[in-house]
C-alpha cells in the first residue's frame, strides 16, 4: 500500500482527503498531517512518503520552499501534488518546475482527487475502486443469494469484466472465490459452533448440501463431518 501525507495548515484538507481515499477504499495510507512547511518538511525526510500532499500557500515556509528544500536531497522523490485555492493557481503551475506532478485545486473533490491519484500512481484507480466495493459486498453478504449477473446491474458493469477483476486480483473467478469465502466461514462454524452440518451449510449461503460437500471437500480435502469431528474433539 503506497503511504502518503498532507502539509497544510488547514486541518480540514486532511480531513477530505482522508474520507474519500477511505470511502472508495482507494490503496494509499495517509501516515500523517503537518501545518508547517518546516514540520512537514522534516516528516518528508524521515518517514519518505511515497505522496505528499502540499498547500502551496502556507505562513512562513511556503509550498515552494518545501519543494526546493526536497529537490536538494538526492534520497528524496516522493511523488507531489500541490494543493491550491484558484487565487494561487498560476503560482501553483511554478510549482510544476520544481517537481510537482499535479495540481489539485480547493475544495478538494471526489473526482478530481481520483484523477490526480491516477496521473501520479500510473494505474487505473477507478478500476481498483469498483472492484474493491465489489468484494465488500460480496463479503458482506456471503450468505445470501450471489449471482454474478447481478453484480454486473448493481455495478453498472458487465459479467464478464468482474470475472476478469476477479482472476487479475485473486487468480481465481468470481464462483471460486464465493465459494472460498462460504468454506472457510463454514469451518469457523464447525470449529466452533454447535450446529449441524445442514443448519452450517445454509448458514453461509448453501442451499444445495450435496453442492456444499463437494465444495468443502475441494478445498479442505475432508468432509465436513469429518472437520467438525477432529476440531471439535480437539477442543474438548
Amino acid at each position: 500500500m503506497l503511504r502518503a501525507i498532507v502539509i497544510d495548515d488547514e486541518k480540514a484538507t486532511f480531513g477530505i482527503i482522508d474520507y474519500i481515499i477511505k470511502s472508495l477504499s482507494i490503496p494509499i495510507r495517509l501516515e500523517g498531517f503537518y501545518s508547517g512547511g518546516s514540520s512537514g518538511y522534516e516528516a518528508v525526510r524521515r518517514l519518505k512518503p511515497d505522496i505528499v500532499f502540499l498547500d502551496i500557500q502556507m505562513p512562513q515556509t511556503n509550498g515552494i520552499e518545501v519543494m526546493k528544500e526536497i529537490q536538494a536531497q538526492e534520497d528524496l522523490d516522493p511523488r507531489i501534488i500541490v494543493i491550491t485555492a484558484y487565487d494561487y493557481f498560476e503560482y501553483a503551475q511554478a510549482a510544476l518546475r520544481y517537481g510537482a506532478r499535479d495540481i489539485l485545486l480547493k475544495p478538494i473533490e471526489r473526482d478530481e482527487l481520483v484523477k490526480s491519484l491516477e496521473k501520479v500512481i500510473g494505474f487505473n484507480l477507478t478500476e481498483n475502486i469498483l472492484f474493491n466495493q465489489i468484494v465488500e459486498e460480496v463479503n458482506r453478504n456471503y450468505a445470501g443469494e450471489i449471482l454474478l449477473k447481478n453484480y454486473a446491474e448493481r455495478f453498472h458493469t458487465s459479467p464478464q469484466h468482474i470475472a476478469r477483476l476477479f482472476r487479475r486480483y485473486f487468480n481465481k473467478g468470481f464462483i471460486r472465490y464465493v465459494n472460498d469465502l462460504r468454506v472457510t466461514k463454514a469451518k469457523t462454524l464447525l470449529q466452533e459452533s454447535t450446529a449441524s452440518i445442514k443448519e452450517v451449510a445454509f448458514g453461509v449461503g448453501y442451499n444445495n448440501l450435496n453442492y456444499f460437500y463437494k465444495n468443502f471437500k475441494e478445498s479442505t480435502g475432508m468432509t465436513p463431518r469429518e472437520y467438525m469431528t477432529a476440531h471439535r474433539n480437539a477442543k474438548g
